[in-house]
């Protein structure tokens, strides 16, 4: 059979539909879609009505999008990497000396390379949704959630991908959503305790400093 690849009626149960990959029979199926009688052209009225995706019966679950996650998960403890009380003492120094602003200066840095971290992550994910949407066409899954999403970020990729993947697949693909957002509440909460402890510590750091004001 040279066939391009493409859904064709299962050779064994004309009910469903079989992914054909070009060369040979894969395993992956679906339920045929229902035919619908062409409508009768009329002035003003489409002359048939488009047919639904057909929901693919395949694993939705690949490595990458729970690589894009755990890569994701990495921009948590990049705030562990900052030393609050270290970062407040190289402020206060660097208003009674020089060398005090000179270590100001390698903190500086140091949060430049924490930031540039976090770029870094958001390559590694982009890259991840990408071969994940890849991944998924193979497996036969007709039109996927785009991978470009991801550039508004990896939470809103997860969620479109989860609700196409609801509609044109029998399995759906809620769990990698629902991890997700999971750790979006979490980097929320850390990032509040993380201002606040920052806030704090500068706040009595200064009164030591200046007891007077």
């Amino acid at each position: 059979m040279s066939a391009p690849a493409g859904w064709y009626p299962d050779p064994s149960d004309a009910s469903r539909q079989r992914w054909w990959d070009g060369a040979r029979w894969t395993a992956h199926e679906s339920v045929a879609a229902p035919a619908y009688a062409a409508a009768t052209p009329t002035y003003g009225v489409p002359a048939s009505v488009p047919q639904p995706y057909a929901r693919v019966d395949a694993d939705t679950n690949t490595v990458w999008i729970w690589v894009a996650i755990g890569v994701s998960a990495l921009s948590l403890f990049s705030l562990f990497l900052f030393d609050v009380n270290g970062y407040v003492d190289a402020v206060v120094r660097s208003t009674q000396s020089s060398q005090g602003a000179t270590d100001l200066i390698q903190w500086q840095l140091r949060s430049l390379a924490i930031s540039a971290m976090g770029w870094i992550v958001a390559a590694a994910y982009i890259v991840s949704s990408w071969l994940d949407r890849r991944e998924l066409l193979r497996r036969g899954i007709p039109g996927p959630f785009h991978w470009a999403w991801s550039f508004l970020g990896l939470l809103v990729y997860v969620i479109g991908r989860a609700v196409v993947l609801k509609r044109r697949t029998v399995r759906g693909g809620w769990a990698p959503m629902w991890v997700m957002i999971g750790l979006t509440a979490i980097g929320v909460i850390v990032a509040i305790v993380f201002t606040v402890t920052l806030t704090q510590t500068m706040v009595e750091r200064m009164m030591d400093v200046y007891p007077g004001a």
